[in-house]
């Protein structure tokens, strides 16, 4: 395989103003007119699958990313980016040649970024110029990177995994895309765990994308296939056994109590903070609660998705999470960014609620449950590879190390 000719995005029969349909994102592809005669990637079958279904494109993207990592994983071409000082705009020397074949062989640079024949740069390919640095961005924004040019350490790791474990990493994913549902309906949620993010989706479109605080490593997030079922304003937090009694009774009674927290007994009546009745919460006869309100743990609003693992969507007081790249903080539940113009979504669309009906039910201070009249898929996802909207491959981390337990590696 030529370095020259390899590429993350789609062949020429479909690129141009094409779209790269993914499930997790489900943005749909518009194929160019193609004639009888012409054999698009695309064309070819998926057992079970039809190719032109959103399953199926991303299913075809991926095993064609995952063909070509094969290749390259089997020939002699690829070599890792040697240790050394940053590599900075303007640095040059033989690390900066390593570099520009590296993105080479990953299609992030590309042939008309290095056709400019009247610099010297471009013919000795050891100077850290424009072009290699737009390569640079582009590879790692496809690796949810910070896009500044600066080869660090951080950017030399994801430069340097080797093909062998990318395709691994395609397989894995792969193998999750088959665990799906192969109709996902016209419209439904769906949250893409290593991305942090959550769309909504209709028709094959995106129509909302927002940030999401997933679960730390020890309290991972689980994929799930589920329903939304209702919402609930000013919430009530039943804090699960184990965070009250390892992280919240500890604080004491009087903290608890300043922030809204009472102890509940089994008939749903409120008990002092006893050693008995601390105690009992072990044993699951009492069960620490947080009133609803501006100060609960769960923000002003919560979405239901039924699970057995307790899981559900919610606003959250620490909005400064958002800002990190990396959002993994929570105990498994999903923290939203944009709660409240999710929920005006969803009400104005399923139950016809105007804004001001929401407001008066936010003021109220009183918990208040609104089912949905019409429930909404939900598809709890753990991607950390797949093809956008711009027929580019992104890669996440492994954040909780579910690709080396696959057997993907041995797909044929």
């Amino acid at each position: 395989m030529g370095a020259g000719n390899h590429s993350f995005s789609l062949n020429k029969s479909i690129q141009g103003g094409t779209m790269a349909l993914m499930l997790a994102i489900a943005l749909s592809i518009d194929s160019p007119p193609v004639s009888a005669n012409t054999k698009t990637d695309l064309d070819l079958p998926v057992p079970g699958r039809d190719p032109f279904s959103p399953y199926g494109r991303q299913y075809t993207l991926l095993s064609e990313e995952l063909a070509r990592y094969r290749t390259l994983a089997q020939n002699d071409q690829w070599r890792p980016l040697d240790a050394g000082q940053p590599i900075t705009p303007g640095s040059r020397g033989p690390r900066v040649a390593q570099l520009r074949s590296l993105l080479m062989l990953y299609g992030d640079f590309r042939p008309s970024d290095f056709s400019n024949k009247n610099t010297k740069e471009a013919h000795t390919g050891d100077v850290y110029d424009k072009p290699l640095q737009e390569a640079v961005r582009r590879f790692q924004r496809r690796h949810g990177l910070k896009g500044d040019a600066l080869v660090d350490e951080r950017t030399r790791n994801r430069l340097n995994t080797n093909p062998n474990k990318l395709v691994r990493i395609l397989s894995a994913n792969i193998e999750r895309w088959e665990r799906l549902p192969k109709d996902l309906g016209p419209r439904y949620i769906v949250v893409n765990v290593p991305e942090f993010n959550l769309r909504l989706i209709e028709d094959e479109r995106e129509q909302f994308r927002m940030k999401v605080v997933v679960g730390k490593p020890k309290h991972k997030t689980p994929q799930l296939t589920t329903r939304m079922t209702r919402l609930e304003f000013n919430p009530v937090w039943r804090v699960p056994p184990n965070i009250a009694l390892r992280e919240l009774l500890p604080k004491g009674s009087s903290a608890l109590s300043a922030k809204g927290y009472r102890l509940i007994n089994h008939r749903g009546r409120a008990v002092p903070f006893t050693r008995g009745n601390v105690a009992a919460v072990r044993r699951g006869q009492v069960s620490l609660q947080q009133k609803g309100g501006p100060g609960n743990a769960l923000g002003r609003v919560k979405f239901v998705i039924p699970n057995r693992h307790a899981i559900f969507l919610h606003d959250t007081n620490s909005k400064h999470l958002f800002k990190k790249s990396q959002r993994a903080f929570s105990h498994g539940c999903i923290r939203l960014e944009k709660p409240l113009k999710f929920a005006r979504m969803m009400l104005a669309q399923q139950n016809r609620w105007n804004n001001a009906r929401i407001e008066r039910a936010l003021m109220s201070g009183r918990t208040h449950g609104v089912a949905l009249k019409n429930p909404l898929p939900v598809y709890i996802a753990y991607w950390t590879a797949w093809v956008d909207e711009n027929g580019q491959l992104q890669f996440r981390p492994d954040i909780y190390n579910r690709d080396n337990a696959s057997n993907g590696a041995n797909r044929g």
